[in-house]
């Protein structure tokens, strides 16, 4: 079963808040600890949107986000000036940068795509299915 969210969201401080909850759709379908993994991943990407992509308030930040056979795909979307993505280490002791830094750890793949809009995507996967999701694969 394909499981799928598509949201725009305002470029506001409450956008990342807002995307997490979003995510709770998804809580038939990935287990607890997968869905724990993409909320943090897109809170980091939405936020990165919000801080860095000097969007006008009437701009968006994009989120899609599709589960199908046990791979979980993420876009944020961003119509900003894009970047050049750069990874480093970041200390215990720094409050910010840490984004694309846990993207790459966590994910599985992902990378940045700039078609006129900036579209960084994740994919985590194989995740375990939820509970009620893996009751429904066994019935069928």
């Amino acid at each position: 079963m394909t499981h799928t969210i598509e949201l725009r969201l305002p470029p506001t401080k409450d956008a990342p808040a807002s995307a997490r909850r979003a995510l709770d759709d998804l809580k038939h379908a990935v287990s607890q600890e997968g869905l724990d993994d993409i909320r943090l991943l897109v809170s980091e990407l939405v936020t990165n949107s919000v801080r860095h992509a000097d969007l006008e308030p009437s701009q968006w930040v994009g989120l899609s986000v599709v589960v199908e056979g046990g791979i979980v795909r993420v876009e944020v979307v961003d119509p900003g000036p894009g970047f050049r993505p750069e990874i480093s280490r970041p200390t215990v002791y720094q409050e910010s940068g840490w984004g694309l830094y846990l993207v790459e750890q966590v994910a599985h793949r992902w990378g940045v795509i700039d078609d006129g809009t900036i579209r960084v995507w994740f994919e985590i996967g194989p995740v375990p299915l939820s509970r009620d999701a893996a009751q429904g694969a066994r019935r069928t």
